[in-house]
């Protein structure tokens, strides 16, 4: 006899119910039911209460499973999913079932093979009912049938209704298999309102059985919290957005958001709104909807904000990629600045519809020429600025737009609204980003906030050296968001030993760096402490030399008081101007010890090396760094350890003479060296790059649910019978 009868499941899910637990179980364990044709799924949401433990604890039959979400609707799928009853039971953790209540819909459903489901009599603790099923008020709202009255014997008779409480229902494996899993972007609440237009669409009517008794507490997991009012409003949207397009505009108009204002929380369910709607149903559909929908919207929110949420739905629809610009009004000629974009940009090419936006003629071939790099998913637009244009000005100096002038940069800005994702690369503050996502680039806060200062308009706000980021918050009271070191690529071939090999290396001490009118790069202070190293020890003016590398502009005065004081040097001093890259490339590859002196003797903070991208360079080619102790180089040079920081043109000469002098040192400092300088190399800023923008990608990419606690200062808080 007993089994004959069928076999049946219940899924409980439970997120912090731990107070309702035994009296959940213990009314399943007491039905009149078989034991061993029932089993009991319980599907935890992460819960913090203990529950799970003491599921385990003081009801090892039953079986616990945890939900990776906190998400009901995709808990009553897992549930399901593993369950292996002929009928479902979907029991909340805050009901209590009569011991009748299995057998009375068991029977039921079995004489009426064509019921998808049925539930019973649904009341609270004080005997007043709360559901015995669900049916349809104008506007599209629903109300539990019965909610709040008093069981005078009103509902005694066996009824179809439009839906059924999922406190307590119990479903046929047919129903459920036919109609689906759960709508998972539900999450919960409105989620049995849903699937019930599904059982009808698909031929599965739902009844209500009066002798089923079930007592019910109400709001088990959420009660109290603003989540039921918030998602029952969220979810006819959805419920529209699926079923009722032509309603969906009437619907927004009559909800709880839009007649009380709660503007944020209106703004908040559109994305998945409009997403609904767009994989739910055909173009003309859409483009009946849609467009009446955004017009009355658009006074609410403005124009820009609402095709900001349509262009994010084609990305999460998987319809294009993340578009994504990346601006430098330097775009147009060679520098580091413009290779570390590009560097970017070919690494982020694959997942981001990539281009470069600049203000002078400039190509993807020319990019991928001077910099080596596969860029051809890239585009480029060039968006001039008559501004600078009527003023002969070679270069973009955003200096020259002050507060009595417009804002030419704000050409950029209009441009910048296109894009998903708007990164200011070279760091001109003037540029107010009108993207969903921004982000600027900071190699160093070189102006005070003045006029259209713009950065703190942004969404993230990434530096290339923790010195970088005392002066951001110095100068600009701003934090950033992200440090990632600039990529440096010069590493030469990687030693089989640790032995210096003489016919590869040469006693050559090497300086990189600009020839600038001001001297900040000290190629003079460079001169004059190899003059001193020189004159304190001959044999080191008889077998050493000092070579300056640094590009120049013509007639550069510097530069020429610079070759005057080199043609009074006791040893020899060689000056390559200009050099091309794979002189550079040989030039450290044969020296020994590198040199850099900028910030010596300096306190403008802008004149000390804000990262040090010459000292890596170097050191990928196990050159011994000793090098001025200040700016960004402290973050390099591991003082003692892979070379040397110094503070005077004393300890200059004193340290490099120690590494002449120690052959077994200079040989250990440049190993380490050349270690250490790969680690601000092409593989670490691949790994931050793809790390940060993943991040966004995900975050942009997919839907977010507002936080709990934004819904509870809303106060949206009641709970009530219509849903």
């Amino acid at each position: 006899m007993t089994q004959s009868l069928p076999f049946c499941s219940f899924v409980i899910v439970n997120y912090n119910g731990l107070r309702h637990l035994r009296g959940c179980f213990e009314s399943v364990q007491a039905l009149n039911y078989p034991s061993d044709r029932i089993e009991i799924i319980a599907v935890d949401n992460g819960s913090k209460d203990g529950s799970i433990e003491y599921i385990n604890r003081q009801f090892p039959e039953v079986r616990t499973l945890v939900n990776p979400s906190n998400n009901f609707a995709a808990a009553l799928n897992l549930g399901v999913e593993l369950s292996q009853g002929e009928y479902v039971a979907f029991l909340n953790n805050d009901a209590r079932v009569s011991p009748d209540w299995l057998r009375l819909l068991v029977d039921y459903l079995e004489d009426h093979f064509r019921v998808g489901a049925a539930a019973g009599k649904i009341c609270f603790p004080d005997g007043r009912i709360n559901s015995v099923g669900h049916r349809r008020l104008p506007d599209y709202y629903w109300e539990d049938i019965g909610f709040g009255e008093a069981d005078e014997g009103q509902f005694e008779e066996p009824m179809e209704v439009e839906g059924l409480c999922w406190a307590a229902t119990l479903f046929r494996r047919e129903c459920l298999d036919h109609v689906g899993p759960v709508d998972e972007e539900f999450v919960m609440y409105f989620e049995d309102v849903e699937y019930s237009k599904r059982c009808y669409n698909e031929g599965w009517p739902l009844h209500y059985v009066p002798q089923a008794l079930v007592e019910h507490e109400g709001g088990g997991s959420s009660s109290g919290t603003g989540l039921t009012a918030y998602f029952c409003n969220r979810n006819r949207f959805l419920y529209l957005a699926k079923h009722e397009p032509q309603e969906l505009l009437h619907g927004v108009q009559t909800s709880v958001f839009w007649i009380e204002k709660h503007y944020s929380l209106l703004y908040d369910t559109l994305l998945v709104t409009f997403k609904k709607l767009m994989e739910c149903h055909r173009a003309e559909t859409v483009n009946a909807v849609l467009p009446k929908l955004c017009q009355r919207l658009a006074p609410v929110y403005g124009a820009r904000d609402i095709d900001k949420l349509l262009a994010r739905v084609e990305v999460i629809l998987g319809y294009r990629k993340p578009s994504m610009a990346i601006y430098d009004p330097a775009l147009h000629f060679i520098g580091g600045g413009q290779r570390y974009l590009a560097t970017l940009a070919s690494i982020l090419q694959d997942q981001f519809e990539i281009t470069f936006v600049g203000n002078r003629s400039v190509s993807i071939a020319q990019l991928e020429s001077w910099y080596g790099l596969d860029l051809s998913q890239c585009s480029v637009k060039i968006v001039p600025l008559p501004f600078f244009e009527k003023r002969g000005a070679r270069h973009i100096d955003a200096t020259w737009v002050t507060a009595d002038k417009k804002n030419p940069f704000d050409a950029i800005a209009r441009e910048s609204q296109h894009y998903d994702i708007f990164l200011n690369a070279n760091q001109l503050t003037k540029v107010t980003p009108l993207s969903p996502i921004s982000v600027f680039f900071c190699h160093f806060p070189d102006s005070y906030r003045e006029a259209y200062f713009a950065v703190d308009r942004y969404t993230f706000i990434v530096v290339n050296s923790n010195y970088t980021t005392k002066w951001l918050q110095k100068r600009w009271r701003l934090n950033p968001s992200l440090l990632i070191y600039p990529p440096v690529e010069m590493a030469g071939e990687k030693r089989e030993n640790e032995k210096i090999k003489d016919n590869i290396k040469e006693n050559m001490i090497l300086a990189v760096g600009r020839f600038e009118e001001g001297g900040t790069k000290k190629q003079l202070e460079l001169v004059e402490a190899f003059d001193r190293l020189c004159g304190e020890n001959p044999d080191i003016a008889q077998t050493w030399k000092l070579v300056i590398v640094g590009g120049s502009t013509p007639k550069n005065g510097y530069l020429q008081q610079v070759q005057k004081r080199v043609s009074a040097v006791s040893g020899t001093v060689e000056l390559h101007v200009n050099a091309e890259l794979d002189e550079l490339k040989s030039l450290y590859a044969t020296a020994k010890i590198f040199w850099h002196l900028s910030g010596l003797h300096e306190f403008d903070p802008e004149r000390f090396e804000h990262f040090g991208m010459a000292t890596v360079e170097a050191m990928q080619n196990y050159c011994v760094p000793v090098v001025f102790n200040g700016g960004g180089q402290r973050e390099i040079v591991e003082s003692g350890k892979s070379g040397f920081l110094i503070d005077s043109i004393e300890q200059l000469c004193a340290r490099t003479q120690q590494l002449i002098q120690q052959p077994e040192l200079l040989e250990r400092l440049s190993q380490k060296a050349f270690d250490r300088g790969l680690e601000f190399g092409r593989e670490p800023f691949e790994r931050k790059v793809k790390e940060f923008f993943n991040i966004i990608y995900e975050e942009y990419a997919n839907l977010k649910l507002p936080d709990p606690a934004e819904i509870a200062k809303s106060g949206l808080m009641r709970d009530r019978s219509e849903i």
